[in-house]
């Protein structure tokens, strides 16, 4: 095996790896690079890195790994594989207000961001001289809903380009599409897309909506999320506990779609509006008798909302300790898994809290914010159990739940032939994606 080494150089601010070529040229020995918006403390991101690895190292258990990701840090930590920064330092800090801000942002420019980009393009073509293969690897980049061309577009071009002149083949692996909505966001994307010799994506929402976007998907593969695909010893060594009353693991997120709400007023408006409802259900819940588990799919932002709706319950006479309402942190996806083990039915506009609850055989309501929500809930034969986020009505996600609840006995039987399904339809796409690593091998 090849001996690597993962340093951070500080000034920089940059995770370098440097690597013996010469070891894994004599042991043939393949490397593979995974690209994705990892290490951001989203869950669901991580599971979806967590759950590739784990497949690649079922086929090739020697493959040289490592990975691209915005916080190389974590990802050391988290995964044990080395890691390298998307982005260079240059491209940090904030635009100046006063003139002499915007003359200083311009030297900055000129000076700083231009060649530090250059000299991040040639650390990145030289950082992957020798890797057989990088993914693009699911976890929400093919968008700039949260961002502008210059972040995830931007970024996912130059990984694309940079890879194919080191001489590596590129992948779109299990990728969902987003909105996409500046016309230079869209040039970025479909360039990056051209450059790869396969492309799936985890529904065919997505397949279709880059479509619209001006990107001929027709011949592109659509397979199932990959963490359909985790190991399943991840779910069978979470203990489950009896519960004396029905348990509902309830997801919240800081939702605010600058797109649609431009202004900071419309954006907060829209998430109280939002967080009232998620409230009054919780309400609902707790004067019905219910348990109930707030689960947490992103660790940065969801700690906000979380703290915004315990302090509104309490101001509405609702306290936790009082109600049976458990609310903890949530760093791993391991302690996710933990908690869903624990629950009966989910109610989550977070996407992986409802895919990981159907590896327990444990149905949800998707409160929708994107697409993806519903292609998820369709698939797997529970379309009727979703709304939109922004156009949430409490008293029909109340009949949902409780259809759902009356119903949940005979659909996790479905739920179970579905995740079975989507396990072997994944194995089929790993074999598509690493095939021809793991024959060149043989």
């Amino acid at each position: 095996m090849t001996t690597t080494t993962v340093q951070t150089e500080t000034a920089a601010g940059v995770t370098h790896r440097n690597a013996s070529r010469s070891a894994d040229d004599r042991t043939g020995q393949p490397k593979v690079c995974f690209y994705g918006v990892f290490g951001v403390q989203n869950l669901g991101n991580e599971c979806t890195l967590q759950a590739i690895l784990h497949n690649l190292r079922e086929r090739l258990p020697n493959a040289d790994v490592h990975a691209v990701c915005y916080r190389p840090e974590d990802t050391i930590l988290r995964h044990n594989i080395p890691a390298v920064a998307i982005c260079s330092e240059s491209r940090t800090g904030g635009p100046g207000t006063q003139r002499s801000g915007r003359l200083r942002r311009l030297m900055r420019i000129l000076f700083q961001r231009i060649p530090g980009e250059i000299a991040h393009w040639w650390r990145a073509v030289q950082g992957l001289r020798g890797t057989s293969l990088v993914i693009m690897t699911g976890t929400g980049m093919i968008t700039d809903y949260i961002t502008t061309p210059f972040g995830y577009p931007y970024d996912i071009f130059m990984w694309t380009l940079v890879s194919r002149l080191a001489g590596s083949r590129v992948r779109f692996v299990g990728v969902g599409v987003g909105p996409i909505y500046n016309p230079l966001s869209r040039m970025f994307i479909r360039g990056a897309l051209s450059l790869a010799d396969l492309r799936s994506y985890r529904d065919e929402f997505s397949r279709i909506r880059i479509a619209k976007a001006g990107f001929d998907s027709s011949k592109d593969y659509v397979f199932p999320d990959l963490a359909f695909s985790l190991p399943e010893e991840l779910f069978s060594r979470c203990s489950v506990r009896t519960r004396s009353k029905l348990t509902v693991g309830l997801g919240i997120m800081d939702h605010r779609d600058v797109h649609l709400h431009p202004t900071a007023e419309e954006q907060e408006a829209a998430y109280i509006a939002y967080r009232e409802k998620m409230c009054d259900f919780i309400s609902w819940l707790v004067n019905h008798g219910y348990g109930i588990r707030i689960l947490q799919g992103d660790s940065r932002y969801d700690v906000i909302t979380r703290a915004d709706v315990r302090k509104r319950l309490e101001e509405r006479g609702i306290r936790y300790d009082d109600a049976g309402i458990v609310d903890e942190d949530t760093k791993t996806v391991e302690e996710l898994l933990a908690q869903l083990a624990q629950v009966d039915l989910i109610v989550s506009p977070r996407f992986h809290n409802l895919l990981l609850g159907l590896m327990f055989e444990v149905p949800g309501v998707s409160i929708s914010y994107d697409p993806k929500n519903d292609a998820l809930q369709e698939g797997i034969g529970l379309g009727q159990y979703r709304q939109s986020l922004l156009e949430l009505d409490v008293h029909k996600l109340i009949e949902q739940f409780t259809d759902l609840e009356a119903r949940r006995t005979e659909i996790k039987p479905m739920i179970r032939r579905r995740a079975a399904e989507y396990r072997e339809l994944l194995n089929q796409e790993y074999d598509l994606v690493f095939g021809d690593l793991y024959a060149a091998r043989s």
